[in-house]
């Protein structure tokens, strides 16, 4: 067996990237291993020191925390993830907004929160961001009308993406053409919410990844939601044709 040639992937990194960003983490796994003549098919060279000063999944520190048997693992999923968004075609990255051009040409977009696990509209990581930590610590803001709506409105945008589907200006968007057999013809654009179907972040990530690239079943879930918004909507204004004497006490 050769010997290991001695390989430092911090050499020629960018370090103009933003270090708390997600961008940064998943360009530090690529500068470690793409070019690595160490690494073979597998990508498994851990960026030196990286969790000494910049941020990183909140599930890989627990790890470290703990000292976990499972760091190692959990390491290695990341590091395939990383080698699967570097080597596709279809993923951009700038600081912690993802975008995703689909295979049937439409766009996604959405941040990434590595601290608090999540996912955000565009852009929208620095204003909800402080709120949603407040909110996972335990902090309603109920006693302050201003807090408690900036809260409210920073959970309604969780799981939330963007589809880039031309709005028909009164809210509403087209479903695709190439998606057959639904029953409806437009979906509002403000209720495009993907929610994680997994265990742990990187398995989340990697499935709405996937579900957007392929550029199909995701319209059928944002139709099937459509349908239960709308039925939703009909059961309200049943109950109460004048409006519902709202309470923000409970929203």
């Amino acid at each position: 067996m050769s010997d290991k040639i001695d390989f430092k992937g911090w050499v020629d990194f960018d370090w103009f990237i933003e270090l708390d960003s997600f961008e940064f983490f998943i360009r530090a796994i690529d500068a470690w291993n793409d070019k690595n003549p160490n690494i073979a098919e597998t990508w498994e060279a851990w960026p030196e020191d990286i969790e000494a000063f910049s941020m990183i999944p909140k599930e890989i520190t627990s790890a470290i925390e703990n000292s976990s048997e499972d760091e190692s693992s959990i390491k290695l999923e990341w590091m395939d993830f990383a080698k699967y968004i570097c080597h596709s075609g279809y993923i951009k990255i700038d600081e912690n907004t993802i975008t995703i051009e689909g295979k049937y040409g439409n766009t996604f977009s959405f941040d990434i929160s590595m601290e608090l696990e999540l996912w955000l509209p565009p852009g929208s990581l620095d204003e909800y961001g402080s709120s949603l930590k407040a909110i996972q610590d335990g902090a309603r803001g109920k006693s302050n009308l201003g807090i408690h709506m900036k809260y409210l409105e920073a959970s309604t945008a969780t799981w939330k993406i963007k589809t880039h589907t031309e709005d028909d200006g009164l809210g509403f968007h087209d479903f695709p053409d190439h998606v057959k057999g639904l029953d409806l013809k437009q979906y509002e654009g403000y209720s495009t919410f993907i929610y994680p179907t997994k265990d742990t972040l990187v398995g989340n990530l990697k499935y709405l990844f996937d579900l957007l690239i392929e550029d199909y079943h995701i319209w059928e879930i944002l139709h099937e939601q459509e349908v239960k918004r709308r039925k939703a909507n009909e059961e309200w204004n049943k109950k109460w044709p004048n409006g519902r004497p709202d309470d923000w006490m409970y929203l």
